[in-house]
């Protein structure tokens, strides 16, 4: 593998990534739109009732789930402060390669510095964390986590009870957890940090998805 993602089209027309090291993709090759959409808009972002959201991704990648969000706020009145963490930042060159760049709010949010915070629009600012998610420790509070790390068989570390009891510490009362992945593991691990677990119907491609509460 070259040290540069390579890019992937995906089954409903739009694109995702394929990571150098991982051999992962950073979306569903069923659909990386239609993948971010229906979990992390629909079942995360609009199920959560607050006017002003806080949001945490536990992966930037490609920008894809970011700027899916920022325009939802757009159209829903709703403001966004996004914090995402990265390990693995892409470079400008392959940013500009893909379709979304089309868009100037994707290329400004890949622009923007790492380990700041900036407003993208009125309504939407970014804080890009250059780290690793397993050594995190929260000091904000958040309504919504969108957990889009590599597949649990990928990253394991990345998906364990300790983790997750964090992100449930760092969250709000009834702050919502959503991830594509459904595994037992996962959905165990899940129940021992806290939450409460729901099993909904997955996007194309996948039986089922994630969501978990924070209920006390």
């Amino acid at each position: 593998m070259t040290g540069i993602p390579e890019i992937v089209a995906t089954s409903d027309g739009s694109q995702t990534l394929r990571h150098h090291i991982t051999g992962e993709t950073y979306h569903s090759v069923n659909g990386a739109v239609g993948e971010s959409m229906h979990v992390f808009i629909r079942n995360g972002f609009e199920a959560h009732p607050a006017r002003h959201v806080r949001i945490l991704e536990a992966g930037f990648g490609s920008g894809l789930n970011a700027l899916l969000t920022l325009h939802a706020a757009e159209n829903t009145g709703r403001s966004v402060e996004y914090t995402a963490i990265e390990l693995y930042p892409l470079g400008p060159e392959i940013v500009r390669e893909m379709d979304y760049a089309s868009d100037p709010l994707f290329v400004k949010m890949h622009d923007t510095p790492w380990n700041g915070k900036y407003d993208i629009t009125e309504w939407f600012s970014l804080t890009k964390i250059d780290g690793d998610l397993a050594d995190m420790q929260f000091t904000t509070i958040f309504d919504i986590v969108y957990y889009d790390a590599f597949a649990p068989d990928s990253q394991p570390e990345l998906w364990t009870e300790e983790i997750f009891r964090r992100i449930y510490d760092a969250l709000a009362p009834e702050g919502i957890l959503v991830t594509y992945s459904a595994k037992g593991d996962v959905k165990r691990a899940l129940r021992s940090a806290g939450f409460t677990v729901s099993r909904l119907e997955g996007a194309p491609g996948k039986r089922h998805m994630l969501r978990a509460v924070k209920t006390k």
